[in-house]
């Protein structure tokens, strides 16, 4: 019985490690300079299949601010997506994103 509820105990700690260290390293793409002023939203990407599968549409930057210009996208596997992800079956990406007015 001890055994057992050890062993459970162990994955419970353990599976949070193992999800985190298969996670990929972020990507920032930048447009042109930084400016403070921005107004920054979170998307989420589903993708199922071991990455294979897209369930989302591609992410168009532009459709999502609104005709403004945008400033920066990064795409990343954070808590919340590894939290939400089964296993390698589903496995969903933020895409957060900043959108500013157009710079002249």
């Amino acid at each position: 019985m001890f055994l057992h509820f050890k062993s459970i105990l162990t994955l419970i700690f353990l599976l949070p490690f193992m999800f985190s260290s298969t996670g990929c390293a972020p990507m920032h793409f930048v447009n042109g300079p930084i400016i403070e002023d921005t107004v920054k939203r979170e998307h989420w990407h589903h993708i199922i299949g071991v990455g294979l599968i897209e369930l989302s549409e591609p992410f168009d930057v532009s459709y999502y601010c609104d005709n403004k210009e945008w400033e920066k996208v990064t795409v990343v596997v954070d808590l919340p997506n590894i939290m939400a992800s089964v296993a390698a079956i589903y496995t969903p990406w933020s895409i957060h994103y900043e959108c500013r007015s157009p710079i002249e």
